[in-house]
C-alpha cells in the first residue's frame, strides 16, 4: 500500500468517526448478551446492581426472550461481571483506536 493510499485511508476513518463510533456502540450493545442455564440475558449495570442486592442465592429472571430462568446469584453475579469488564475494556480499546483515526 502506498503512502497515498494510506493517508486516503486515514481520512476516510477520521471523517467517519461518529458513523464508526455508533457501529462500535451498536456491536459493543450486542456484545453485552451472556447466556446461563438455557437463557440469554443482556449484562447492564442495573442486572449487575439486581445480583448483588438480592439476598437469595436461588432466584428466576427473566431472559431476552421473556422465559423465566433459574440462576445461582452468586455464580451468574461473577460471569456477569467479568463479562461486562470485558466488554468494557474491549469497547474502550478500540474506541480510542477510531479517536486517534479522526486526529490524522
Amino acid at each position: 500500500m502506498t503512502e497515498i493510499e494510506k493517508l486516503t485511508n486515514e481520512i476516510k476513518l477520521a471523517t467517519d468517526y461518529q458513523i464508526n463510533k455508533r457501529i462500535l456502540r451498536e456491536k459493543i450493545q450486542t456484545d453485552l448478551h451472556v447466556t446461563y442455564n438455557g437463557g440469554l440475558f443482556k449484562v447492564t449495570p442495573e442486572l449487575i446492581a439486581f445480583l448483588g442486592t438480592w439476598d437469595s442465592d436461588e432466584l428466576f429472571l427473566e431472559d431476552t426472550y421473556q422465559n423465566p430462568i433459574k440462576i445461582q446469584r452468586a455464580e451468574f453475579l461473577t460471569q456477569c461481571r467479568q463479562h461486562y469488564q470485558n466488554v468494557m475494556n474491549s469497547w474502550h480499546i478500540q474506541h480510542e483506536q477510531i479517536r486517534r483515526a479522526r486526529k490524522v
